[in-house]
């Protein structure tokens, strides 16, 4: 009896050493002090936090880094929207707006005739539901300037922000208005 005790808590006790770990936030390992000019945090559907993106402003682009729990294992469409609002989770993030497109041209990183500056390159989470990466976004900058618009950089950060979507499926980069890259499942919304 004593034996089936002993084995049932060791058995509890190894189960929950590998639950609920505390996994290191991106802010701190991937993007230290001073190196983003905006940051922040992700979010899926019921509110909750999920994850943290930021941004490092770069002479013609931006360099963006994404570090997300709670998605399905496999590939993810992300998109840069118009609005910081990603208040309306359980309505499907819409406040979020569409993606940044001020060249009028067609959807994704394959059409010949795109692609909208809000494509990103997908995002692939394993098994575990985490998904680490780093992108980079030309044609667009984090805040206004005289010498970006001299660039033709579409203004990322104005007076109602950006926000970043994360899909529930991969987007095949051709395929209108999103890729097929289906719901809205994280959501980031960026002010300056």
């Amino acid at each position: 009896m004593h034996r089936i005790a002993f084995a049932l808590a060791a058995s509890f006790i190894l189960a929950s050493c590998g639950k609920g770990a505390p996994k290191e936030p991106l802010l701190g390992a991937l993007a230290p002090e001073g190196w983003a000019q905006a940051s922040a945090k992700l979010d899926d559907p019921t509110g909750s936090e999920i994850g943290s993106i930021a941004f490092a402003q770069g002479p013609n682009g931006v360099l963006v880094r994404v570090d997300v729990e709670g998605l399905s294992q496999g590939w993810h469409g992300i998109h840069i929207h118009q609005v910081g609002d990603c208040s309306d989770g359980a309505e499907g993030f819409k406040k979020s707006g569409g993606h940044i497109n001020p060249d009028n041209v067609m959807h994704g990183l394959l059409n010949p005739e795109g692609a909208h500056r809000a494509d990103l390159p997908n995002l692939y989470a394993g098994a575990d539901g985490r998904a680490t990466a780093e992108f980079y976004r030309a044609g667009v900058t984090l805040h206004p300037s005289e010498e970006a618009t001299a660039k033709g950089l579409a203004t990322l950060i104005d007076e109602d922000g950006f926000a970043v979507i994360i899909h529930e499926n991969a987007d095949d980069a051709v395929t209108q208005p999103i890729g097929g890259a289906g719901g809205r499942v994280a959501c980031a919304a960026v002010k300056g």
